[in-house]
């Protein structure tokens, strides 16, 4: 159980109370940049460490400092300037501010410790776009991979009327790692379906066990583009007892316990 958690775009902080239900002392710094939103997040958590401000404002003490990062994090082209990344000698850790998707990750990662744990919600865009292959590569290059499952399109429609592809994507920090797996090569691939001709992530691809869905039809994305929608009709009730069945059996066999210790 976390003591020191980072929640990078809060929102009105639905994680922060899953945590604090199971840790209700833990020490958590909530980020929300949209001040309405982060006032009512303040009101709403008045003991945990509420900053109404964007991620990149965290400071330099906090790097390899927190157990866990958890949140759905914000996507699209949407650039953030931090000196840390625009000045890196790395061209992946240059472009990530690019794209706040990868940022999230990339800093998300820096933040947490040795064995730390980086469990977020995203956008398939982070999985799906060729261009975010140093992104990828980054994150599999710092850290194992504990679980990835494709989620259907409907997770959001009840709770948000929304209708969008995303991935969970759990992390655990590694930064003795001294190569790639197969399975982390074929994360940091994007590859044409013979099948369908719709481009995708190569693990999905191998993977089609980790897309929770009950129903797939060959459709476009919410930008147009040729892609596989998969829904579940088992609603959100349906999508939880999937996901729980899958994420116990990963955490139980991939989750190194010893080392987040």
């Amino acid at each position: 159980r976390p003591d020191r958690v980072l929640e990078p775009s809060a929102g009105v902080g639905a994680f922060v109370d899953a945590v604090l239900e199971n840790k209700p002392d833990a020490d958590i710094m909530a980020f929300e940049k949209d001040l309405m939103t982060g006032k009512i997040l303040g009101h709403l958590h008045p003991d945990q460490k509420v900053r109404v401000q964007g991620f990149e404002k965290i400071e330099k003490p906090f790097t390899d400092y927190f157990d866990l990062a958890i949140s759905n994090i914000p996507f699209g082209d949407v650039a953030v300037f931090d000196p840390e990344f625009t000045g890196s000698q790395d061209p992946a850790r240059r472009s990530a501010p690019k794209a706040i998707h990868n940022y999230f990750f990339l800093k998300s990662l820096d933040a947490v410790r040795e064995g730390g744990i980086v469990a977020f919600i995203t956008s398939q865009g982070v999985l799906n776009t060729e261009s975010n292959g140093g992104t990828r590569y980054m994150m599999t290059r710092k850290a194992d991979l504990v679980s990835a499952i494709r989620l259907p399109n409907n997770l959001f429609t009840e709770d948000a009327n929304t209708e969008v592809g995303c991935d969970l994507i759990i992390l655990q920090k590694n930064e003795g790692k001294e190569e790639l797996s197969e399975e982390d090569k074929r994360l940091g691939d994007v590859v044409k379906s013979n099948h369908t001709n719709i481009v995708s992530n190569g693990y999905f691809l191998d993977h089609p066990e980790r897309i929770i869905h009950t129903d797939a039809k060959r459709d476009t994305d919410p930008y147009g583009k040729p892609a596989m929608v998969y829904t579940h009709s088992g609603g959100v009730e349906g999508i939880a007892t999937d996901l729980y069945q899958m994420l116990s059996a990963d955490l139980s066999a991939r989750l190194d316990l010893e080392r987040y210790n």
